[in-house]
């Protein structure tokens, strides 16, 4: 009995969803928000100045809850009050995992990406801030 219930367990475990994201690549940036992780890797890396690239994006909640879609992706610079000239898009590329295409920092300075999340009882807004030389 006890080596049926072991298999099961293993069973289980082997289903769990790909978005799961322990351990954390050292690379990574990690957002904490109220309801669950972000963790954002950028391709290339690091981050180009006056190049395109990419953010590969997945959501993290320990509960195993249903994650809220990533509807909305952006870069803007607070201390000059514009963002980017272009328009990043959106793929979902699993569960709570996504890739957002599209990014170019085109000048030097402190940038802001911001994640905008449809959520079920309310929408949900993560973000961090990034140096580009």
């Amino acid at each position: 009995m006890l080596r049926l219930l072991l298999f099961a367990g293993l069973l289980v475990s082997a289903s769990l969803p790909v978005w799961a994201c322990e351990p954390v690549p050292a690379a990574a940036r990690v957002v904490e928000g109220p309801r669950f992780k972000l963790v954002v890797l950028s391709e290339p890396m690091p981050i180009p100045l006056n190049a395109p690239f990419a953010l590969d994006v997945w959501l993290c909640d320990a509960r195993m809850a249903e994650l809220p879609p990533l509807v909305r992706v952006d870069a803007w610079m607070p201390a000059h009050r514009h963002g980017m000239n272009y328009a990043p898009t959106i793929a979902k590329l699993d569960w709570g995992h996504y890739r957002a295409d599209g990014f170019l920092l085109h000048m030097p300075g402190e940038w802001e990406f911001i994640f905008d999340f449809a959520g079920l009882e309310q929408n949900e807004r993560l973000s961090f801030r990034f140096d580009a030389e």
